[in-house]
């Protein structure tokens, strides 16, 4: 980003930096300009610019959340041994992103037609891992079937993979699900699978709670499911699931216009404080709420004007900022 007194030029530089040290927080600016991927090997938190700022190919925008719209574009990430504690947040993640230790955050990011992978392959000994949170991210699949794996999110591994959290995200898109075989464990709740090949959820021995499914398969072995709706009848009925409910019914301005925003519940709806708990299903529901564009909670700079010549000695520049949760 010309102009921008940064430590770093791009962020591959800056994880093998020895002047970054275990607990520092990078801030990757925003810029037309995708970064070079990298490898961590020690605890970091970064912080991208959220997305959806300005229209993306077939998905309508948020505006005014950021006085500066583009992304915070990576190539990938990968998180190695050493790296437990990190967190990636507001990134735009346009190859991969593979964990392979525990203690990973992702959060309020978007996969545009690619993958996360949680894998143990790497770690010496095949180690088990465990807590790989994973809440309030997009994926988005490809508009067909080429150049994409079945699964934008899978795990896989020889050993153990425990307590894997995936809450408030939304899956859209041809070939766009969630991959959780033989192996694995933790909560699936909150989520939005919208689909359009059949693909959805194929999970082993997790808890399934309060998801909302379009368009969607649901393959589960030995899991529990509770207070899960769709428009076809891949929940069924029991334990307080339902089945063929219409989008019409469900939310309150399901469009074919794509954005965030359409899987807002209608206020009376089935799903409406349908779910397990009492709460709302859907990415809206819950403690812990989908944020619009996966702006991160820092502050943030959302509009600045300046007129571009002056006459006199002073420059009358607006700032206006916001705190995000």
């Amino acid at each position: 980003m010309p102009g921008v007194n940064a430590n770093f030029s791009d962020l591959s530089t800056a994880l093998s930096s020895s002047s970054v040290m275990s607990g520092d927080t990078l801030y990757v600016e925003p810029s037309a300009t995708t970064y070079s991927g990298g490898t961590l090997t020690k605890a970091l938190t970064i912080i991208g610019n959220g997305y959806f700022t300005t229209n993306t190919q077939f998905i309508t925008n948020n505006a005014g959340l950021q006085a500066n719209m583009d992304n915070s574009k990576i190539t990938s990430l990968t998180f190695n041994p050493g790296s437990a504690g990190s967190t990636v947040m507001g990134v735009y993640i346009s190859n991969s992103l593979i964990i392979a230790t525990s203690n990973i955050t992702i959060k309020r990011n978007i996969f545009w037609s690619n993958q996360l992978l949680i894998s143990n392959y790497q770690t010496p000994g095949y180690a088990s891992l465990s807590n790989i949170d994973i809440r309030q991210n997009v994926f988005v699949g490809a508009s067909n079937s080429s150049g994409i794996a079945p699964y934008s999110f899978s795990a896989t591994g020889g050993y153990t993979i425990s307590n894997i959290n995936v809450q408030n995200n939304i899956f859209i898109g041809y070939y766009c699900g969630l991959s959780l075989p033989v192996g694995m464990s933790g909560v699936v709740q909150n989520n939005v699978f919208d689909g359009t090949s059949g693909v959805g959820l194929n999970a082993y021995n997790f808890q399934i709670d309060n998801n909302i499914a379009i368009n969607s398969a649901f393959t589960a072995n030995n899991c529990v499911y509770f207070n899960n709706i769709a428009n076809n009848t891949i929940f069924g009925t029991t334990n307080s699931n339902q089945q063929n409910i219409s989008t019409t019914a469900l939310f309150s301005n399901y469009s074919t216009s794509l954005t965030e925003t359409r899987y807002t519940l209608a206020t009376a709806g089935p799903g409406a404080g349908t779910g397990f708990g009492g709460i709302d299903v859907g990415v809206f529901g819950g403690p812990d709420p989908y944020k619009l564009s996966g702006i991160p909670p820092v502050p943030t700079i959302y509009s600045l004007t300046a007129p571009a010549t002056t006459s006199t000695s002073t420059l009358s520049v607006t700032i206006s900022t916001r705190s995000n949760d």
